[in-house]
């Protein structure tokens, strides 16, 4: 929804009609809708499938919406979700209740277990329909593993492992600061890598240590030091420049690109368009939407 936003924000600035190559990146909405109808339980023809959100209170409740309204299927909050026999049933206003056989879960709580090992909410709304095989939930239970970031220090040998070939790209260089010897060797120069916590996300908590000050590097260092398996450490990546407008003036601030990738059965499908974040501080590395960073419009050209 970000990218789409950033294009029809672009495109009525635009003083000149996009070149005709330009792909739609509208065409994601499709394709996930695909998706989503094609990953039901076995042996249901029409699936129902609804999008469950927080509700208002989601800083991404806008995104919620319209993505419901372009692939045409109800958000839902939990509040509008009861199990009954095994199924998960919808309360939609002005509709009668419907059983729901595909749950696509963009809420806060992604968990099935609490700090205290007790079951979450969602928890006690999908386990045991998924357990019977009356509800598929997207993403699954458990895919959430790939955002800790301790997945970077192993994505090489994964290829070799699952694909029994060599990656096409090398990876960025990342320490496991729970092994003792990967802790070592980070703290010998941890001024020239980045510092992430294992399970932050939005760049809080990220600290570029090659350009932090004194006292942020001497804080991050105890915080490894007393809690090594919390945190990971990478290489400093120079991300490229864009000219930016900044107070009516074209800058140059560091981009990176968010491509988006829809996968289901045996293939994945890159979307027909891309994110690019952008920080709007000069110099700043942290692109990330909840430190001050931006989007642009990108262009695939087909």
């Amino acid at each position: 929804a970000y990218a789409i936003a950033a294009r029809r924000a672009l495109d009525a600035e635009l003083a000149a009609p996009a070149p005709a190559a330009r792909l739609d990146v509208t065409g994601a909405y499709p394709m996930l809708h695909r998706a989503l109808f094609a990953s039901a339980p076995d042996g249901v023809g029409d699936p129902h499938v609804v999008l469950l959100s927080d509700g208002p209170t989601n800083i991404a409740w806008h995104e919620h919406e319209q993505m419901g309204a372009e692939m045409g299927i109800p958000v839902v909050t939990r509040d509008e979700l009861t199990v009954r026999a095994g199924r998960v049933h919808a309360r939609i206003e002005g509709k009668s209740d419907r059983v729901v056989d595909v749950l696509y879960r963009r809420t806060d709580e992604d968990g099935l277990r609490d700090e205290k090992g007790r079951p979450t909410w969602l928890a006690d709304l999908v386990l045991d329909p998924i357990r019977r095989g009356t509800l598929t939930v997207v993403n699954r239970p458990g895919a959430g593993l790939a955002d800790d970031k301790l997945v970077h220090a192993y994505v090489e040998e994964m290829v070799r492992f699952h694909l029994g070939e060599e990656p096409l790209l090398p990876s960025v260089r990342t320490y496991d600061l729970g092994d003792p010897g990967e802790l070592a060797e980070a703290l010998e120069r941890l001024g020239d890598l980045v510092v992430k916590p294992r399970d932050g996300y939005g760049g809080t908590g990220v600290v570029v240590c090659r350009f932090a000050t004194a006292e942020d590097r001497r804080a991050v260092t105890q915080k490894v030091r007393d809690d090594p398996d919390s945190y990971i450490a990478q290489e400093t990546v120079m991300l490229s420049t864009h000219p930016t407008v900044i107070e009516g003036r074209l800058e140059p601030r560091h981009v990176d690109l968010r491509p988006f990738v829809v996968g289901g059965g045996d293939s994945s499908t890159a979307v027909p368009g891309a994110l690019t974040r952008v920080a709007f501080g000069a110099g700043e590395l942290v692109v990330n939407s909840s430190r001050n960073g931006g989007g642009k419009d990108t262009w695939v050209m087909g």
